[in-house]
């Protein structure tokens, strides 16, 4: 495989050469011989995205040849299906086969879902995206399925950071400053910071930061960079502070119906999209970056001692999510527990390590009987 000399596209096709070396998978063991069966993928994201073309067209190649060429994936892009918040009614409704179903979008129906939220619990993407799923079958699966739908796989975006108009090295810089968040832990996060929070659509951003609504965005890199905020907004505080899950539902029917062996073979391969796109976000993040430094942001790095003092400001935060969650009878504080061990155990790995991972030792239990 050949790579292009594009910085983004080039990170992607490393990490796609790394996943077809590491193996193909169980081709060998398809025994189907019906006709092809087409996924319908149903996104809000523009067709023009390129980290997400970039992500999808390796996995469904991939997808493709460990089926014997009888699974495939049609892309239904732009929200020309559903909107970003209409995921889960689309795969109930057969609308959609595959779908993005945010629980953060949908937060009276979710409690324990949220804790992938909190305030400095990943370093990045990668040990996010492998840690929810290594705990999904414990902890989220009886409120995930209760959306009508299967879990198709969890990713994570990269960890969140402050784009302003004005520039923020302290603390006390935060406060009474209107910051967009996405809703959910983000919101008590910018609280606790000592900023208003405001939720605006991501659709509504640049208007809305141009306009003065907002003085900052608390956001990864790469949707920065989607959005063209760093048009307005001209330093960012490099601080780590959450980052986000964004997992894919499944249409339950769909999937029940497939033969026994393209099941193995579609759920295996939803284990590998995970990283993939874990690895999107990353990669798209590092380019990012190169981006907004080239368009004039000033990168601000917090001094030791002042970065202690913004983890101490968020730090309530994960017992306030425990005590809520206690209350509802719901094993929050071990579910913390875990996914803090987990995080430090996986915090090291490389990507090729969790690539390796999720192509040969594929996790089970995500799906009843798979």
């Amino acid at each position: 495989m050949k790579c292009s000399k594009n910085l983004l596209a080039k990170a992607i096709c490393v990490w796609i050469i790394v996943l077809f070396s590491v193996g193909a998978g169980a081709a060998d063991e398809v025994t189907y011989t019906g006709p092809k069966i087409t996924f319908r993928f149903s996104s809000h994201i523009p067709s023009t995205n390129k980290i997400f073309k970039d992500t999808m067209a390796p996995w469904v190649q991939r997808l493709k040849e460990t089926s014997n060429n009888k699974l495939d994936v049609k892309f239904y892009m732009g929200g020309v299906l559903n909107g970003p918040k209409d995921g889960f009614k689309a795969c109930v409704s057969n609308i959609a086969d595959i779908a993005h179903g945010y629980p953060q979008y949908a937060p009276g129906s979710f409690h324990l879902c949220h804790a992938l939220e909190l305030p400095f619990a990943f370093p990045n993407a990668y040990v996010a995206s492998f840690v929810a799923e290594a705990l999904y079958a414990k902890y989220f699966k009886a409120e995930y399925e209760n959306m009508g739908v299967y879990l198709g796989n969890y990713n994570a975006t990269p960890v969140y950071n402050i784009l302003s108009k004005k520039p923020i090295r302290k603390l006390k810089d935060l406060k009474g400053l209107k910051i967009r968040s996405a809703g959910g832990l983000a919101t008590e996060i910018v609280k606790s910071l000592g900023g208003v929070p405001v939720f605006i659509t991501t659709a509504e951003i640049y208007s809305a930061f141009q306009r003065g609504i907002i003085d900052a965005v608390l956001l990864h890199d790469v949707g920065i960079l989607a959005y063209r905020l760093y048009e307005v907004g001209k330093y960012k505080t490099e601080v780590g502070l959450n980052l986000v899950g964004t997992p894919y539902c499944l249409n339950r029917k769909t999937f029940d119906r497939l033969p026994p062996d393209l099941k193995k073979v579609f759920y295996d391969n939803l284990r590998v999209l995970s990283q993939l796109s874990a690895h999107g976000y990353m990669s798209g993040d590092e380019y990012a970056r190169k981006v907004m430094e080239k368009a004039g942001v000033e990168t601000i790095t917090l001094a030791t001692d002042e970065f202690a003092r913004w983890r101490s400001a968020v730090k309530p935060i994960w017992e306030q999510f425990i005590a809520e969650n206690e209350a509802r009878g719901l094993p929050a504080r071990q579910l913390t527990k875990d996914m803090t061990a987990l995080a430090e155990k996986y915090g090291d790995w490389t990507r090729e390590q969790f690539m390796e991972q999720v192509v040969q030792n594929p996790l089970s239990g995500i799906i009843d009987g798979m």
